[in-house]
């Protein structure tokens, strides 16, 4: 018997302004446990998790492997072994993705009908900044309300939600391996199939800051996906959110010591499509502002 009928699995990385958010949002939606793995954050994460865990809800690993060393593939891999048989669905996003199901209250309610497979994957919708220049305190889904277009070719990626008693490993952070040669299904129960990236990917790079407006239809920044070009989100959706304000987007960069590029592709630029306003999400910013100044309330209490 499972403890768990759903949980999610994350590896995170100096996301303290956004934690709470991101665990109150999806335990609206149903998540009843969070495993989550700190990849050498340096901020006040701690601080934001001790509630939830307090409360047994979240279970927080040290993680200290070097992400270039497939970080984040090897905690799933690690998570995946270790709740085997105490979660009836495990799902892998990241803390700048918000899963929820469009037409049911909880996902606990749309996961059912998919529980003759694996696994299922859904698809991102990407937001942009929404014009925003400057970091702001309120919630991320209620800032960020304009998004690109639903068949972006970016939309095209998914993230699994997967039944780890039938799932063997992940084939890397989007994709899994599934037991006897078993398939995932998309929401529209299509069983799906891993494409892998392009041979020509690679030799294309130099040329992609030169393309334009062509770049719209092209994926620089994807490895594997599946094999679907339909983008369907009416029974399981992902908000993406991997820009925010620009000032937050420089700030993640800055603590990678990174650039977000492919040769001449500024990756904010690239993700910046505020094409469609689509506050969707909204409907559950009332009952997420209760959870968050309850969590006010409590540390003004301790």
């Amino acid at each position: 018997m499972t403890e768990h009928y759903l949980a999610i699995c994350a590896i995170f990385r100096n996301e303290a302004p956004y934690l709470a958010e991101w665990v109150a949002f999806h335990q609206l939606l149903g998540v009843e446990h969070f495993f989550l793995y700190d990849n050498n954050s340096n901020d006040d994460y701690a601080a934001v998790l001790q509630p939830f865990i307090e409360a047994g809800t979240v279970t927080v690993h040290q993680w200290p492997v070097p992400f270039h060393e497939k970080a984040q593939r090897k905690a799933y891999a690690h998570c995946l072994k270790s709740v085997r048989h105490s979660v009836r669905w495990l799902a892998f996003i990241d803390v700048d993705e918000f899963l929820f199901a469009p037409r049911d209250d909880t996902l606990a309610k749309a996961l059912p009908d998919y529980e003759s497979w694996p696994g299922v994957v859904v698809h991102w919708q990407n937001y942009g900044s929404s014009g925003r220049q400057l970091h702001s305190r309120e919630p991320v889904i209620e800032r960020f309300p304009w998004r690109a277009r639903s068949n972006w070719v970016r939309n095209r990626k998914v993230k699994s939600i997967v039944d780890p008693s039938r799932t063997t490993a992940p084939l890397g952070v989007h994709h899994f391996e599934y037991a006897d040669g078993a398939r995932a299904v998309d929401e529209t129960k299509r069983e799906v199939r891993i494409k892998p990236r392009s041979r020509y990917k690679k030799r294309l790079k130099p040329w992609y800051g030169k393309l334009g407006p062509l770049l719209q239809y092209i994926d620089p920044y994807s490895a594997a996906n599946v094999d679907s070009k339909v983008i369907s989100v009416e029974r399981l959706r992902i908000n993406h959110y991997p820009v925010k304000s620009h000032q937050e987007f420089l700030g993640k960069t800055a603590y990678k010591k990174e650039k977000r590029r492919y040769e001449d592709v500024d990756y904010f630029a690239y993700h910046d499509r505020n094409e469609i306003y689509d506050p969707v999400i909204h409907r559950y910013l009332p009952a997420l502002h209760q959870r968050l100044q309850s969590l006010v309330d409590i540390e003004s209490r301790a």
